[in-house]
């Protein structure tokens, strides 16, 4: 009896142990959710968040209990939601380790290898670009995931201690901002099956009974890709437009057309694509509240010789234009003259540089009014704002930002911050 007995309270004092093992071993993190973002030089991992099975104190947590492998965390804070946000929350069941930005890179592949022998046999004649109508080389979108690990121990809002515990792998990513684009296909001609594949993002809290601007972003050519969303992730140039910030004080439609082939080249030709997508634009001025009277156009490299073209050939089409890092055949600039324009270059782009030198004198004999700015793109963002605020004047219609030194692709890492040029284009109507 007594061995009965004996047995049985040892049985019963393992199994405490077992399920003590077990309770151990269990995580309490259930669930963890790399959060991405689009910075100048394109979408890149910019802070993870992690749900834990009770509320954790804020006090309890700092950035030596976390780390994130091959980054550096610059916050750790608590949340009731799983978002990213300025807090002071003093529990949440969720912890957001916001990561230090990467610094950015001016480096690209090659965005058409395959046309090499033909642009060698054109640098001869002084043309150096991608064939019209080529596919480019196209990219697969980049996927993202972090590994994190708790290092230290954390405290619950009911003062149970969380002890460090062994990496984890998010198991989902969101994409801040771009996940608020829909996409779609807009198809021309059902008979010869043109088509133009395209992001939209809609206003949120979109009212039908009031209009909205629209803004149409074209990217450039080493983003042609047959992937829809690639225009999204390569930088700010449609991404500024849609973010909470900017959409507080200016809600409107962004529209940004992805295309699958080289719609301009260096001969300063077009392919049908730039009239297919002045007819999307109209087609979505249909079926949503878009006032016509404020559609602005912007775009980088192709998709800023695009936009002169269409101003040049549609010259009563848009209220204002943002063209960035991009040339053009200035014998066909001058409807320009009497548009609201800003030019973006760097004087390192040996392209786009000497082609809106040429283009804003041009435009001068034609009368406009042009003012220009030399702006060194690595002060902070505040100086060059404040820069670009004291040139703003009712007088001058056209503008032309100079950022010191830089590149081809270095312009367009800067531009889409700059503030108070975007802001002069929203505030021109038609």
């Amino acid at each position: 009896m007594l061995l009965k007995k004996f047995k049985f309270v040892f049985g019963v004092v393992m199994l405490h142990m077992l399920m003590s093992i077990i309770s151990l071993s269990a995580s309490h993190i259930k669930d963890v959710e790399a959060v991405t973002e689009v910075f100048g030089d394109g979408e890149n991992l910019s802070a993870v968040i992690l749900t834990y099975d009770k509320a954790i104190k804020s006090s309890s947590i700092s950035v030596e209990d976390y780390s994130i492998a091959d980054r550096k965390i610059s916050r750790v804070y608590v949340n009731t939601v799983p978002q990213k946000e300025k807090t002071n929350k003093k529990s949440g069941k969720y912890v957001i380790i916001e990561l230090e930005q990467l610094p950015m890179i001016d480096t690209s592949v090659d965005p058409h290898p395959e046309d090499k022998e033909n642009r060698e046999k054109r640098k001869t004649k002084g043309i150096s670009g991608p064939t019209l109508g080529s596919k480019g080389n196209p990219q697969p979108l980049k996927t993202f995931s972090a590994q994190v690990t708790q290092k230290g121990s954390v405290k619950t809002i009911d003062n149970k201690i969380y002890k460090a515990e062994e990496e984890i792998t998010s198991s989902h990513t969101r994409q801040l901002i771009i996940e608020d684009f829909i996409q779609d296909i807009y198809k021309e001609n059902e008979k010869n099956g043109a088509s133009l594949m395209y992001n939209l993002y809609i206003p949120k809290n979109y009212d039908p009974n009031k209009t909205y601007p629209l803004v149409v972003f074209m990217h450039d050519a080493g983003v042609v890709s047959p992937e829809i969303k690639a225009t999204l992730s390569q930088g700010l140039g449609a991404i500024a437009w849609a973010s909470p910030e900017w959409q507080k004080d200016h809600p409107c439609f962004v529209l940004a057309p992805q295309y699958d082939t080289v719609i301009v080249n260096d001969n300063y030709e077009y392919g049908p694509e730039l009239d297919r997508t002045i007819k999307l634009i109209k087609e979505l001025s249909k079926k949503y509240s878009i006032d016509t009277n404020r559609i602005y156009n912007t775009g980088q490299s192709m998709g800023g010789m695009s936009c002169i073209s269409m101003d040049s050939r549609y010259p009563n089409f848009f209220a204002a234009s943002y063209i960035v890092a991009s040339k053009w055949d200035v014998n066909v600039t001058d409807p320009l003259a009497k548009q609201k324009i800003w030019f973006v270059v760097s004087e390192g782009d040996p392209g786009a540089y000497p082609s809106i030198n040429e283009i804003t004198k041009n435009l001068e004999n034609k009368g406009a009014s042009v003012k220009k700015i030399e702006i060194d793109a690595n002060q902070e963002e505040e100086k060059i704002n404040s820069q670009i605020k004291t040139i703003i004047s009712p007088e001058y219609n056209v503008y032309y930002t100079i950022y010191k030194g830089g590149s081809h692709r270095y312009t367009w890492q800067h531009a889409y911050e700059m503030f108070p040029a975007m802001e002069w284009i929203f505030s021109n109507h038609k």
